[in-house]
């Protein structure tokens, strides 16, 4: 799930909801976030506003999401790319989105930082139980976009390198780097170092699982980073991708975080239509295009729709 640029005053901000959180919830996996559930969905909605993280592939979801929900008679505004997780989790919970695309594993950790589930289906469940009041997750996909620490050929063959772990002995010869939240995260360079003992001699800020981290890689200026398991940079440019035996990563199926108070149920039957017809597949072809290809979001999605009739 990871991607994702960072603002330091919205940390201040998730600290504060994150301790929220730990309140509330209930055992329910399917009631959502908050004890009282479905009893503050409305009936019926006029409007929506959809948000996204700052990568092509919530962009795409996002249109996906806000498309479908308008051809339901609904008014969707889009706030897209408005950045790393600490600043759309803050801006769902201050009401300035209603709903965006999200990942299983990165949900649950950000809201329990200590999270011990590592199987998909355990950790959607456990998700419910840790959102504040007032959000809540809907059905998640079969489709994943897992976090995938990414070396390139060479610096594999030279080091030896199979494993997260076979980075410890060799981390001072490396310069890590990415968009800066890969820094603090533990899904990056903080996990790495506080689960397997790996300290790199420097880390370059650049950007979450973009142009620039690529370049950077394949011109050895950086020699770790972080791209995802969606994106058509690791195979097109055989990149090795080291096994998390410690499971730094968690299972990152898609799934819709929204506002109880949107969750109406023609909103929970667009969306839910949706995430059964996605697949991990079809999420990096629509990836790929966007990076790659450098189409739209908002025309992939479309085109997406077109093929993916959800009635």
């Amino acid at each position: 799930m990871f991607r994702r640029s960072f603002i330091r005053s919205a940390i201040a901000a998730s600290a504060v909801f994150a301790l929220a959180a730990c309140g509330g919830g209930n055992g329910d996996p399917l009631a959502g976030g908050g004890d009282a559930g479905d009893a503050d969905a409305p009936a019926k909605i006029d409007s929506i506003t959809v948000g996204s993280a700052n990568f092509a592939e919530s962009q795409v979801l996002a249109e996906i999401y806000g498309q479908a929900l308008a051809a339901k008679g609904i008014k969707v505004t889009k706030k897209l790319n408005i950045g790393a997780r600490e600043v759309y989790m803050a801006a769902i919970q201050d009401k300035s989105i209603d709903l965006l695309p999200e990942y299983t594993g990165a949900t649950l950790t950000y809201f329990k930082k200590d999270a011990t589930e590592n199987e998909a289906e355990a950790v959607y469940k456990a998700i419910p139980g840790v959102l504040p009041k007032g959000l809540e997750v809907l059905d998640k996909s079969p489709a994943a976009d897992e976090d995938a620490i990414v070396v390139t050929k060479a610096t594999a063959d030279k080091y030896n390198l199979k494993s997260i772990a076979d980075l410890k002995p060799v981390g001072k010869e490396l310069v890590a780097g990415g968009g800066p939240e890969f820094k603090t995260r533990k899904s990056g360079v903080a996990g790495m170092k506080d689960v397997y003992g790996v300290e790199f001699k420097e880390f370059k800020s650049l950007d979450p699982g973009g142009p620039l981290s690529l370049k950077a890689l394949l011109d050895n200026q950086i020699q770790v980073t972080q791209f995802f398991t969606t994106q058509s940079y690791i195979k097109d440019n055989n990149l090795v991708s080291l096994e998390d035996p410690e499971h730094i990563h968690l299972p990152n199926n898609i799934v819709p975080l929204i506002r109880t108070d949107h969750k109406s149920p023609d909103v929970v039957t667009t969306l839910n239509a949706i995430q059964a017809k996605l697949t991990t597949e079809g999420l990096t072809d629509l990836v790929k295009r966007v990076d790659v290809g450098k189409e739209s979001a908002d025309a992939v999605a479309k085109d997406w729709l077109s093929k993916n009739p959800l009635s």
